[in-house]
């Protein structure tokens, strides 16, 4: 089975649909914070190493990374490329669902605003002047450019990558569950670090991916290839 919490698809469904509640409930909770968070987060001192670390991580999440670590995958390991291929469909589907739900709904990203006169990371910001409100933020649905990267925030496609890439790699190497999902959290965390997007961005993009996840699973077709385990 390309995705599973448990042993039954029963327990799948309900795990997943409970992981995904408690993220979009958490999205929810911090929305009205979001730019406070975002900023808060970044203003936070990192030692070099670890900020490094996390930074690095981003390759777990990146389009070019995710083929690289995937076209690696299927060239060493000729035992599992048909489930390789799989997974990698799956990587795909999740980051182009991810990447026009931003066209859909566009959204400012959490770094445009550093330059803004109110903003904590701006050295020459004027104190007497309010601090905007994370709803500035949104835009009007199908108003923007495709390609005006400033305003695609929401969800985090690298979010919704990465968990995709733990999902797909725990089906090909279940061993490896724990640190795919390491991974993976890194790769979040990463974004909000980096300013590109907020927090409620990367818990959106979770049970976007769930979402994908179960309908892959519960595909009939896969049952008559002997697929699910």
């Amino acid at each position: 089975m390309l995705f599973h919490l448990g042993n039954s698809k029963r327990r799948t469904l309900i795990g997943s649909t409970l992981v995904a509640a408690v993220a979009l409930l958490a999205a929810m909770i911090a929305l009205p914070w979001d730019l406070e968070i975002s900023q808060w987060v970044r203003l936070k001192h990192i030692p070099g190493d670890l900020r490094r670390f996390v930074q690095l991580m981003e390759i777990f999440a990146h389009t070019l990374g995710c083929v690289m670590i995937l076209s690696t995958l299927l060239w060493i390991d000729q035992r599992n490329r048909g489930k390789l291929w799989e997974a990698s469909l799956f990587v795909l589907t999740c980051g182009i669902l991810a990447n026009l739900a931003k066209y859909v709904i566009p959204r400012r990203r959490p770094s445009t605003y550093d330059s803004e006169n109110w903003s904590w990371l701006n050295p020459d910001r004027d104190p007497d002047i309010p601090f905007a409100s994370s709803w500035d933020a949104w835009g009007t649905p199908l108003s923007e450019s495709w390609f005006n990267e400033s305003i695609r925030s929401f969800p985090s496609g690298h979010t919704a990558t990465a968990v995709a890439m733990a999902i797909g790699l725990t089906y090909v190497y279940p061993r490896g569950k724990n640190l795919f999902l390491f991974m993976a959290s890194v790769a979040a965390l990463q974004r909000l670090v980096a300013g590109a997007h907020y927090l409620s961005d990367i818990l959106v993009s979770i049970p976007l991916t769930l979402m994908v996840a179960l309908a892959w699973a519960w595909l009939p077709q896969r049952e008559s290839r002997g697929a699910i385990r």
